[in-house]
Order: structure tokens, then C-alpha cells, then sequence
């Protein structure tokens, strides 16, 4: 069950288009050197194992050598319980119809019909939310193997605690609603999301990205919920983000892997770290089709 711990990014990339420090610079890969001159390196990973965002250009790999440790957005899961709920509360709050195709889903993605009713509904709703399989093979879990490959430390910028507790700050309640959302998604529009976020994420460009996942959030989270989400899982994380980024990087140079909505915005990292007198420079990250991105 390891591998369904890295979704919550896909489903909460959000918000903010508005001006940024760093002009018109397309890159979801980029140097920050700091004022003392140590070179950390940002990378803006997307949540998939598709292979048109799985080839990392050669510099990838040379920025993790120099690194001393890789961040991603949260530790490494060990106690399985925090993704699950004490006792099957889905009949409470869904209709038979709406329980047959949650269980066609989860067939459809191999989690076993006693897993997935145990499941807490926020992460059961954003793996069905998704048109392909989830798999260990995404592109945070490779950039994470390339690290401990180099034999560098790997940690999270927050902790599990702190990640699951924004998560279990909504009410079942509301976890159920954003799962209806899904649940009323066809496959078509499931197919077309993903493949708009692709072509986003191909384009090079933290704003698209940011602008294409706004549109895709908000066709799940009920208008009700929406301002609450886009300050606790953009706007709040992004300022914690890049203080923790800022108290780790004073004695280590480091290779920060978060979803590439992160980067982008008013809010973002990239505008975050060039406030804070970071020297940010754009390199490439993938080797694509340049057909393909354009």
C-alpha cells in the first residue's frame, strides 16, 4: 500500500496566477543559489509514472550528486493507520449506486474491496480520481531512488503528522463530498483531465500547470470548501515550504522535489525563494518530444 501515499499532490495542485519575481522563465527545474553561495536545486515533480514526464535530462543527475539531501513534500510513511478510518462509515453517507462504483473503480485500480472501504475518503477519492493505475514508478518515487542510489539522506519537508492532520481537518463530511465529485466524473472527463495536465506540465510552465490544476480541482471540491482549500494546501504549505527550506539550506545544499504547482504563483516557491535573496537560474529537467510541449 506504500505506493498510494504520494497522491494527495495531484489532487490539491491549486490557485494563483498572478505576477511573479522570476519573469517569463519556463522551467520546472531550477539552481537557487543561495546568498552564501551554495547551489540548491528545485525540481517540480507531477504525480505519474507516464513516460512522456519520466526521462530526466543528464542534469538532474548531476545536481543530485552535489546535493548533501534530497527533500520531498512529506516523510516517509511507516504507520499505515493514518490513511484509514476505525470502521466502514461509506454506507453512511453514499448510495448502493455510488458504493458498486467505487468498487468497480478500486478493481479497476487492484486494491482489494477490504482495503478500500477502510480507506480515509479523502485518499480513496483522489486515487479513483485518477484515469491510470497508481503505481510506485511516479516521478517523485524515481527522482527519491536516484537519491538513495547517491547514497543521500531523503526527508520531507513536513512531517506525516502535519500533513495528515490538514488532510483530517475536514469533516468525513466533507471527505464524502469530494468523493461524490469523483464519483460522478465519467472516464472520458477523467482521460481528458489527465491529458490536459500532461500537456501543461509538458508546456514547461508553472502558471500553465497552475492555471490547468484550478480548473481541475474545481470540478471536485464543493464551492463551500474551495477558499479553505486553496490556503491550506497551496498558499499555507508554500510559506512553510520555503521556511523549512531556508533553515535546512544554512548547512546543506539540497535537491528539493514538490509538485510543480508549488512553484508557480505569488505564493510559490520560486517567488518565495527569489524574495529571500536566492539566485534562481532555470535548467532543463526532461527529455521530451520538443513537438510535443509546444
Amino acid at each position: 500500500m506504500k505506493h498510494y501515499i504520494f497522491f494527495p499532490t495531484l489532487f490539491l495542485l491549486l490557485f494563483l496566477t498572478s505576477l511573479v519575481v522570476i519573469a517569463d522563465e519556463k522551467s520546472l527545474f531550477w539552481q537557487a543559489e543561495d546568498q552564501q553561495g551554495k547551489k540548491h536545486y528545485i525540481f517540480g515533480t507531477i504525480h505519474s509514472d507516464d513516460n512522456r514526464v519520466s526521462s530526466f535530462d543528464s542534469s538532474v543527475t548531476d545536481a543530485m550528486k552535489e546535493v548533501d539531501i534530497f527533500l520531498s513534500e512529506i516523510d516517509e510513511v511507516t504507520d499505515q493507520s493514518v490513511l484509514q478510518l476505525d470502521q466502514n462509515l461509506y454506507p453512511d453517507y453514499l448510495t448502493d449506486t455510488e458504493l458498486d462504483e467505487i468498487k468497480l473503480l478500486a478493481d479497476f485500480h487492484t486494491i482489494p474491496e477490504s482495503l478500500t472501504f477502510m480507506m480515509k475518503p479523502w485518499l480513496l477519492a483522489v486515487i479513483l480520481n485518477s484515469s491510470r493505475p497508481i503505481t510506485p514508478f511516479n516521478q517523485d518515487n524515481l527522482l527519491k531512488t536516484q537519491a538513495r542510489d547517491f547514497s543521500k539522506p531523503t526527508k520531507g519537508i513536513e512531517s506525516v503528522k502535519q500533513h495528515f492532520n490538514t488532510l483530517d481537518s475536514f469533516t468525513i463530511q466533507q471527505q464524502m463530498s469530494i468523493l461524490k465529485n469523483v464519483l460522478a466524473l465519467s472516464e472520458n472527463d477523467k482521460i481528458k483531465n489527465y491529458e490536459s495536465l500532461i500537456s501543461a506540465y509538458l508546456s514547461l510552465d508553472p502558471e500553465k500547470i497552475l492555471e490547468e490544476d484550478l480548473r481541475i480541482t474545481k470540478l471536485i471540491v464543493p464551492r463551500e470548501l474551495w477558499n479553505e482549500f486553496k490556503d491550506k494546501f497551496l498558499i499555507s504549505r508554500n510559506i512553510f515550504f520555503v521556511k523549512k527550506i531556508i533553515q535546512l539550506a544554512k548547512d546543506n545544499k539540497l535537491f528539493i522535489a514538490v509538485g510543480a504547482s508549488h512553484l508557480g504563483g505569488e505564493s510559490g516557491l520560486l517567488n518565495q525563494l527569489s524574495k529571500s535573496g536566492f539566485n534562481l537560474l532555470p535548467m532543463d529537467a526532461l527529455v521530451i518530444d520538443k513537438q510535443v510541449s509546444q
